[in-house]
């Protein structure tokens, strides 16, 4: 039986703030993917809460978003209701730091390196939010969420707000129970991490020089959606993207970025079908030529049938 009944649609039509069929390409850094049927965005946790219940209770399905990176919307776009997160605050106390769940990575290592704070320079080369930075154990030169995570705090529609340990969430690379285990489903509300004291300044010079290394090395000005593949084990996969000859590969506008192989463009008015096509071709060549099976890192959404 269809969620689509007269009552839950009038339930999401009178959604505080809800606007229907949303687009979201623009909301995403592939600049790809067609409109949300519901959507909401909302800074305050509580009014978020009180929605997923409703989804839950009413069996409608539900999208958490963050800044859309990693992420690939169906052309067709996404059933049910899409909820973007926003909450941006933060608070320092001594070498921990708890921030809210939409508060960009990049932004959270400018202000932790201003407190004299070390240890969190890696997050100025990852493009998400502290939630999505959870939710699939981010990271950047060889360090992940997990090695400084404390705890975060959440929410499971019909159990109310909870409190996970880093043992608890199974982070692990590119990977957590909110994305693949019992938790799929859950919102993370905040994430507190441990950091150490340091020079500031020290910070500040090597985030310079990494972001100088990642766009000599990374096709950041395009739209894209970070990382395609996770890396094989004992391996990398631009590497094996490049051994392979598929740089510059194309299906439609999306194209294997000539600057990294783990990297898709959108080079202007690709679809979701093109990327998905340009994934399937590029991890099919690599299982030819070197038997070994890629696997997506970006995670794809919405209506794909």
């Amino acid at each position: 039986m269809s969620w689509k009944t007269k009552s839950n649609l009038a339930w999401l039509g009178a959604l505080p703030g809800v606007k229907e069929d949303e687009p979201l390409a623009s909301r995403t850094s592939f600049g790809i993917g067609g409109p949300a049927e519901f959507f909401l965005e909302l800074a305050r946790p509580e009014a978020i809460e009180k929605a997923l219940d409703g989804c839950r209770q009413r069996g409608i399905p539900y999208l958490l978003l963050g800044a859309g990176t990693n992420l690939l919307v169906a052309d067709k776009g996404v059933e049910g209701l899409v909820v973007r997160v926003v909450n941006r605050e933060h608070e320092i106390d001594g070498t921990r730091v708890r921030a809210g769940a939409g508060l960009k990575m990049m932004r959270l290592a400018r202000i932790v390196a201003d407190a004299n704070l070390r240890g969190f320079e890696f997050a100025i080369g990852v493009p998400g939010t502290v939630g999505g930075a959870v939710y699939q154990d981010a990271g950047c030169w060889g360090k992940e969420m997990r090695e400084v995570l404390v705890e975060a705090e959440g929410f499971v529609p019909g159990k109310g707000r909870q409190r996970w340990t880093a043992p608890a969430l199974e982070l692990g690379y590119r990977t957590s129970a909110l994305r693949d285990g019992d938790l799929k489903g859950a919102l993370v509300v905040s994430a507190t991490v441990h950091l150490q004291r340091g020079d500031g300044e020290e910070a500040r010079q090597l985030m310079a020089r990494l972001t100088r290394e990642r766009s000599e090395t990374q096709p950041i000005k395009t739209k894209n959606c970070g990382s395609v593949f996770k890396n094989p084990p004992g391996d990398s996969a631009g590497r094996l993207v490049q051994a392979g000859g598929l740089k510059g590969a194309r299906k439609g506008n999306a194209a294997v970025s000539t600057l990294h192989g783990n990297f898709i463009v959108n080079e202007g008015g690709a679809t979701a079908a093109d990327v998905r096509r340009l994934i399937e071709h590029v991890m099919a060549e690599v299982k030819r030529r070197f038997g070994v099976q890629l696997e997506p890192e970006v995670e794809m959404v919405g209506r794909w049938r």
